[in-house]
């Protein structure tokens, strides 16, 4: 027997206020949702760039123990890579040269790239992306009317204490090791620091002021939800939590400098004065 059309069941379809309802609580899902996914995504990105900074710290090890215990010598970038290098074979020490060269990002990227390849360290630790954090963004941007942030993708820098510049930032109050075997404490001294120069580029050496007045000088990098990653002498990694907000407005605004009132009384500071070590080192 046939049913006629009108006997037929009718289509099941949404109403106008159905389908809001369902839109509403797809908002509210997605909104609940995106904060949980940022915080995956950040946690992924710190675990990459912890892994970074053990393998930096193994390959400054394992450079020592193939010259004669001698660390990784300073000068541009700090020992660990020359600087850009450009399609010639020339090497461009300085930044802010770099940064009015009439040449892509991409170009700029490139010259970078096959510094960090040229450096002493990369035998040691041989992949690009180790030199970079993921959420390290810097390379996108460009300086002035030239060639772009590519300079920014060496997101670490070498601490001043491990021979960083040859003769040292206030070179008698901190003055290097020279060799592996004079860091008395390794576990506890700091090798690498992420630092994010808000100028598109690392010169590849972090420094603080130890005397005549305590005070913090380089800005590091927050790109892991106000935390940083270190590297040590002894081969590990942490990602540390930053908590003083002198210190993370100071990196945020990307100033030099900052000004720390009373750095006796900031645990901030005496976190990093701790792990700042040198052959001058004394306790705070």
């Amino acid at each position: 027997m046939k049913t006629s059309a009108s006997n037929r069941p009718a289509a099941f379809a949404f109403t106008l206020i159905e389908l809001l309802v369902v839109i509403a609580i797809i908002a509210i899902l997605a909104g609940m949702l995106l904060p949980v996914l940022g915080k995956a995504k950040s946690k992924t990105i710190g675990a990459t760039c912890l892994n970074n900074q053990k393998q930096l710290a193994i390959g400054f090890t394992l450079y020592a123990g193939d010259h004669d215990d001698k660390l990784l010598p300073g000068g541009s970038g700090a020992g660990f890579w020359p600087g850009a290098i450009d399609a010639m074979g020339a090497t461009i020490t300085s930044a802010p040269t770099f940064s009015t060269l009439a040449i892509s990002t991409d170009t700029a990227l490139q010259y970078v790239q096959r510094g960090i390849q040229a450096g002493l360290l990369y035998r040691y630790t041989p992949n690009l992306k180790t030199y970079n954090c993921p959420g390290d963004k810097r390379t996108t941007k460009r300086l002035g009317t030239g060639a772009g942030g590519g300079w920014g993708y060496d997101s670490y820098s070498k601490v001043n204490g491990m021979n960083a510049a040859g003769n040292g930032w206030q070179f008698g109050p901190q003055s290097p090791y020279r060799r592996a075997t004079e860091i008395t404490h390794p576990v506890d001294s700091l090798v690498f620091v992420e630092e994010g120069d808000p100028r598109g580029f690392n010169w590849g050496e972090w420094v603080m002021d130890v005397q005549p007045n305590p005070a913090w000088v380089d800005s590091f990098a927050v790109y892991h939800v106000n935390a940083s990653s270190v590297g040590f002498a002894d081969g590990h990694g942490e990602v540390h939590r930053w908590e003083d907000s002198t210190i993370l407005n100071a990196s945020t605004a990307g100033t030099f400098f900052a000004a720390l009132p009373n750095p006796a009384g900031n645990t901030t500071y005496q976190w990093m004065y701790f792990r700042y070590r040198h052959n001058a080192w004394a306790p705070f």
